[in-house]
């Protein structure tokens, strides 16, 4: 009897010790899952932070990229714009989260924001019942930082923001070539080189070094090899390109689009060329202050031909407001940023040009030589935010060719190109109408774009000057950026309406103007010297028995070049190599590139916990 009483004893204290282990196995399975969904609230809660980030960044990224960022930031150095927000699975909450962001640098270029997230069961603090607790919480913190660098299109000697083309045999791309559509070239054998491309470059003031070779081709190797043509639709014709662009690890087709940067609001490249105490002289005579046009009375035009003798010298980035016509022998290093069109009737040369276009090879080695040789040349960029109109605009011949051009359903420029942007894609990838990758808003007659809304009020999101209902700069069909509905281009957009006259124009007028515009202009203006930029369309037609060069880089939306010289090349100037490094930074058009996430870390305390929702 007593050892049987002993046994069962030991039987009801083994039940006991095993019935208690499976309830706090059971309570700790409960905890641990209360535990990861906690987590995946709080995970959910940086997404939404950065969405929230995402729209302070488009509702003003045309005129001021970073402006949004900083603006939240207006009243002191940390906000906390979601308290509690619910996060649902249909008509169920599955639990809630609140955010809290913080200021911790700001430059003019960068903007660095730590993001606390909590995630809540079965809700936030302020939600519950006096007394009531979290059942679990998970907060993070994650760090990131929004920078401004010069935009992705300048890694390229040829971009077109449309469809591309190379229709001659006699065409060299001495560098990349992409289009955000199509890239066509027919039946021709265009030759494409390629470039390899950095992610930083050095100068310690006598040589050059560059880091961070970029292997596009997958090949392993960083022998130079690397670099072609890309495009975000298919790229036609491939098998005919000669060069490094002719292989087919070298073409990459139907990649993501590289958005422009935007041109219809110029007042942060004033304030940047303000700060840098640009200018433009002539024989040592100043023409042009940082800005022209901001003064009372002040011309809005500027009429610049340099020669040999009294070449146009720039220093740093100078605006001006209206037109600008530019021509002959340029010296320094700077840009020129048109509120209107640049006109180029003649040739423009480098006083100190780089010893040779390109460097020996693409080799790393032989391209860091010639940027040893050449980081102090002359250097110009040329940005319009309406056209670039090069040659003479006035002649009968080169009007035939550039309207017949734009005329082309190839070369569509009014915005009513769909969600793409890009014309001629309306039945998507398959080709096929009626399927789900159809680009439906394409050809609708109805202008798409986004517009402020009243919760982007409430949250503090909408920039000074605007109100909700307007149009959001540079969303959906608005591809120059100005808000408002353009049709297309027409060769009457590209006529100059003001006299040429000292009355209207600064520079170097002369005093008793000019009679027409044909009398200043070539149709062999053949060599163009700096890097191109236009968000409408870039309009040339050269004639003659010598090789057309624009050597820097073109960029634009639309481009309607048209040569009857034996060749033509574009020839990438490498000193654009190297992003935010590159000698060319602080002269070109910036973007606000991806988010670059500094840091994630798990915190130990809710820094949530007292707050309470408006």
């Amino acid at each position: 009897m007593i050892g049987t009483l002993v046994i069962f004893v030991g039987l009801l204290g083994l039940v006991y010790a095993s019935s208690a282990t499976s309830i706090t196995e059971v309570k700790d399975s409960r905890d641990a899952m209360l535990d990861v969904r906690a987590d995946q609230l709080a995970a959910a809660g940086q997404e939404r932070a950065m969405q929230f980030l995402a729209t302070a960044v488009k509702n003003t990224s045309v005129h001021d990229p970073l402006g949004g960022l900083s603006n939240l930031f207006a009243g002191g150095a940390t906000i906390t714009p979601i308290v509690g927000e619910a996060l649902m699975d249909g008509a169920s909450q599955i639990g809630s989260y609140t955010i809290r962001m913080t200021r911790i640098a700001n430059t003019a270029t960068s903007i660095t924001v730590a993001i606390d997230s909590t995630g809540y069961l079965p809700d936030a603090p302020s939600a519950l019942a006096p007394g009531e607790r979290p059942t679990a919480w998970r907060a993070t913190r994650s760090t990131v930082r929004y920078s401004l660098a010069p935009s992705q299109v300048f890694d390229y000697a040829y971009f077109i923001n449309n469809w591309g083309w190379f229709y001659g045999n006699t065409i060299y791309c001495n560098g990349n070539a992409r289009s955000n559509g199509q890239f066509d070239v027919a039946g021709y054998s265009p030759t494409v080189t390629g470039q390899p491309l950095y992610d930083s470059v050095s100068w310690n003031g006598v040589t050059a070094a560059l880091a961070g070779y970029q292997d596009d081709n997958g090949d392993g190797l960083m022998d130079g090899n690397d670099g072609g043509i890309w495009s975000s639709w298919d790229i036609v014709g491939a098998q005919n390109v000669q060069g490094n662009g002719g292989k087919s690890s070298n073409q990459h087709d139907f990649e993501d689009p590289v958005p422009m940067p935007n041109l219809s609001d110029l007042s942060r490249y004033e304030a940047s060329a303000i700060q840098k105490s640009s200018s433009i002289t002539i024989g040592g005579v100043e023409v042009c202050d940082a800005v022209m046009g901001d003064e009372t009375g002040e011309k809005q035009n500027i009429y610049l031909v340099g020669t040999a003798a009294n070449p146009i010298v720039i220093n740093g980035p100078v605006v001006v407001r209206g037109d600008v016509i530019l021509s002959g022998v340029i010296q320094g290093q700077g840009a020129i940023y048109s509120g209107g069109n640049v006109y180029v009737p003649n040739s423009i040369s480098y006083k100190n040009p780089p010893t040779s276009q390109r460097p020996a090879n693409n080799t790393q080695a032989a391209t860091e030589a010639w940027l040893t040789a050449n980081w102090n040349k002359d250097f110009v960029g040329v940005f319009a935010k309406e056209n670039i109109v090069a040659g003479n605009y006035t002649n009968s011949t080169w009007q035939y060719y550039v309207g017949s051009w734009m005329n082309s359903s190839l070369n569509e420029s009014e915005e009513d190109a769909g969600a793409d942007g890009i014309p001629n894609t309306r039945n998507g990838r398959d080709g096929i109408a009626g399927t789900a990758d159809d680009d439906v808003l394409e050809g609708d007659g109805i202008f798409t774009v986004e517009h402020y809304t009243a919760e982007d009020a409430a949250l503090g999101l909408i920039p000074a000057g605007k109100s909700v209902g307007d149009a959001i700069p540079g969303t959906g069909e608005d591809i120059d950026g100005d808000g408002v509905y353009d049709p297309g281009i027409t060769l009457a957009d590209l006529t100059i309406d003001t006299a040429l006259n000292t009355a209207n124009w600064a520079g170097n007028m002369p005093a008793s103007g000019i009679a027409n515009y044909g009398s200043i202009s070539s149709m062999t203006a053949n060599n163009l010297d700096g890097v191109f930029y236009t968000n409408h369309s870039f309009c040339y037609v050269v004639l003659g028995s010598a090789t057309a060069k624009i050597n820097g880089s073109l960029v634009s939306r639309n481009e309607n070049i048209i040569y009857g010289t034996p060749t033509i090349q574009i020839n990438h100037d490498s000193r654009l190599l190297g992003k935010s490094a590159s000698l060319g930074a602080d002269f070109l058009p910036r973007e606000i590139e991806a988010p670059e996430l500094l840091r994630w870390e798990v915190l130990d305390q809710d820094p949530n916990h007292y707050t309470v929702a408006p």
